[in-house]
């Protein structure tokens, strides 16, 4: 009796056939499909494109920053000028303690100012090691110093100055009174007891006036 389930004619049969053939094909396409490279057509480059976008823009920023360095030294710890700070610059200073900036201060008032950042060598208390931290943190503003008059100066003007002992005071104070005016600093080195070191330190404290 199951024969009549399959007695089919020859239209019929060869409908299976086609049937069978498409069912089989389309089993066969999904267990291999897995497999197959993507359709080119359906390839999403624009994640891919924003990334080189962002590896562009990073490498652009790092040549930037390699061509122009930024001194984070620069930025943490600023450049001190002597002639201008007070003893709270100074105490920003390593190594510089409250008396020791006072004695700097003390020392530049005196003086007139600093025209080299060396002469911090001669201040009282301060060590090797102490100029040798500090510096490459300070700077002179040569064009604060205050200058004397060597032709109007006193005797007692000159002798404030710590570079002027009382001696060689009176000595530029007898020179200028038996020749007259000083016509240029140089003439310094025809007074007794000045001698072409001691020359060069005065001359950035003395002015010719008439």
């Amino acid at each position: 009796m199951w024969k009549d389930y399959f007695d089919f004619n020859k239209r019929q049969r060869n409908g299976i056939i086609v049937l069978l053939v498409l069912i089989m094909g389309m089993m066969i396409y999904l267990l291999i499909s897995d497999y197959l490279p993507p359709s080119p057509a359906n390839v999403d480059f624009s994640s891919f494109k924003a990334d080189m976008a962002k590896i562009k823009t990073r490498a652009n920023d790092t040549v930037k920053k390699e061509a122009m360095p930024v001194s984070t030294d620069t930025l943490t710890h600023p450049t001190i000028e002597l002639n201008s700070a007070d003893t709270t610059d100074l105490m920003a200073l390593p190594g510089i303690t409250p008396k020791l900036a006072l004695t700097i201060v003390h020392f530049r008032d005196a003086l007139g100012g600093y025209y080299r950042k060396e002469q911090l060598k001669e201040v009282y208390g301060m060590s090797e090691d102490c100029y040798n931290a500090i510096a490459g943190r300070v700077i002179v503003d040569s064009g604060k110093v205050e200058k004397i008059d060597i032709n109007r100066a006193t005797e007692k003007d000159m002798t404030r100055h710590p570079y002027i002992h009382k001696k060689l005071a009176k000595a530029i104070y007898d020179y200028r009174k038996e020749n007259g005016s000083f016509s240029k600093l140089s003439d310094l080195l025809k007074v007794e007891g000045i001698d072409e070191e001691k020359y060069n330190k005065l001359v950035h404290y003395l002015v010719i006036g008439r």
